[in-house]
């Protein structure tokens, strides 16, 4: 790892990158991938890592507005030594803009979907991503050079924060799982006597599902396993503990505020099947009203977040128009939750028009934007349906071009393939409707749409 690290500083000095420049990384989960990241670091520039699955739509938006001067990836680019599985890639610094004087304190930029259909780029200092992994540290009670589970895709400011972070920066080993299998997760676990690791309620439900079906009974080695991402019921944490022996601790976080609340492992059951857990310390979340004033404890109202987690901001030209600070310097982070007087926070719902399915936030208006560019709908709404694993899924009602032949599922797909729409966030129902509701504003009435959908796909 050292060796392979030092090549790719070594590669990045020698074309000319400096500190504070943005280099994207392809989010591999490979020991080659925690060399180049390392390799970044040691020249001072900001790692960018992005998913190996990246649709071309959101590339083409990154290349044109992130900002960056090199790529390394496994895709086209200069060889370099001791990396055979990775190549460097360069843009002329004459091509790019002035320097965005935050960079000065970045550290890492993730991305994630924005309302407006364009990815936004998130930008955490050192500090930030240090005190999030350490807070963790605590929670789980880990020791020295305890090994760590490396669930989440690196292609995230979580995911990379969680996984690759964690294990660079506090010396524990990582143990990477990919791709995702429940039997090679378990017997991993057990193999290499992981203590902690973070994942979303997906990856729990296959976990508990497994052992469930095939009778799993080994006692686990961990001592917490962070749970968030998106919603879970009780049962899903009552079950961990009954059938996998795992203490699964609710967590709430996001990319611009990394897990920033957990349960703890002295909490009680109660507390753990229904809360999304308390602040860390340092760290502040209460709840906002449609004015943005803090509401009392006990009160319904919009997640805002102030401590060392918190982001810098988002780049320029992606998503900074989003950037929405209470007068006290609260994010607010879209989520609806309730805020007990002791502390403990529950995630009742979201005001960001997004679907969660399994821990992946997909931005409805980016999908609707896409599924309009097929040429025979003239409406298009994209609503959240329940699904039992995943949590949520991705539902596409339609209103069809008079003249038009509608499509079939399979053919919207093929459409969303030729524009470059990334797989994860193709719908997989369609629906088509000769009229759609509205509300007494003249807006499409997406809850009443959403409620009918769920309804005719006897999702209920």
């Amino acid at each position: 790892m050292h060796k392979m690290a030092c090549s790719v500083a070594e590669a990045l000095r020698c074309a000319g990158v400096q500190a504070h420049d943005r280099v994207m990384l392809q989010g591999k989960k490979t020991a080659a991938t925690l060399a180049a990241a390392l390799g970044i670091s040691a020249v001072g520039a900001i790692i960018c890592p992005y998913s190996p699955d990246l649709g071309d739509a959101e590339r083409t938006v990154l290349d044109e507005r992130l900002n960056y001067i090199a790529c390394i990836s496994d895709g086209a680019g200069d060889a370099i030594p001791d990396m055979p599985t990775l190549k460097l890639s360069l843009r002329s610094r004459m091509q790019l803009e002035a320097p965005d004087e935050r960079d000065a304190q970045t550290a890492l930029i993730g991305f994630t979907s924005g309302t407006t259909g364009i990815p936004k780029g998130v930008m955490h200092t050192s500090a930030a991503m240090n005190y999030t992994v350490r807070a963790c540290q605590q929670v789980a009670r880990l020791a020295e050079y305890d090994a760590i589970l490396g669930i989440v895709p690196l292609g995230s400011a979580p995911g990379f924060t969680f996984t690759a972070h964690f294990s660079l920066a506090l010396g524990h080993p990582l143990i990477m799982i990919d791709p995702w299998d429940a039997a090679r997760t378990l017997k991993a676990i057990d193999a290499y006597q992981c203590r902690w690791g973070i994942c979303v309620p997906t990856h729990l439900a296959t976990l508990i599902e497994y052992a469930r079906t095939k009778g799993w009974k080994n006692s686990s080695p961990l001592k917490a396993l962070g749970v968030g991402g998106s919603a879970m019921t009780p049962e899903l944490i009552q079950d961990a503990r009954s059938l996998l022996g795992i203490t699964a601790l609710r967590m709430f976080g996001m990319s611009e505020c990394m897990g920033h609340a957990s349960v703890a492992l002295d909490d009680d059951m109660e507390r753990m099947m229904h809360s999304d857990g308390i602040a860390f310390p340092g760290t502040r979340d209460e709840a906002f009203d449609l004015e943005n004033q803090m509401l009392p404890r006990g009160q319904r109202g919009q997640a805002g977040v102030l401590g060392p987690s918190s982001f810098l901001g988002y780049c320029y030209g992606l998503g900074e128009q989003e950037y929405r600070l209470t007068k006290e310097g609260f994010f607010l982070t879209g989520d609806e939750v309730i805020v007990s007087a002791d502390g403990y926070l529950k995630v009742v719902g979201r005001i960001k028009d997004q679907i969660i399915r399994g821990g992946y936030n997909i931005d409805a208006a980016e999908v609707e934007a896409a599924v309009l560019r097929h040429p025979a709908i003239a409406i298009a709404v994209v609503v959240a349906v329940p699904e039992k694993r995943l949590g949520e899924q991705a539902c596409a009602v339609c209103c069809i071009r008079q003249g038009s032949t509608q499509p079939t599922l399979d053919e919207l797909r093929a459409h969303l393939t030729s524009i470059g729409l990334s797989k994860k966030k193709w719908p997989e129902y369609l629906l088509i409707r000769d009229e759609l509701s509205y509300t007494a504003t003249g807006k499409i009435d997406k809850k009443k749409i959403a409620k009918a959908a769920i309804v005719q796909l006897g999702l209920i």
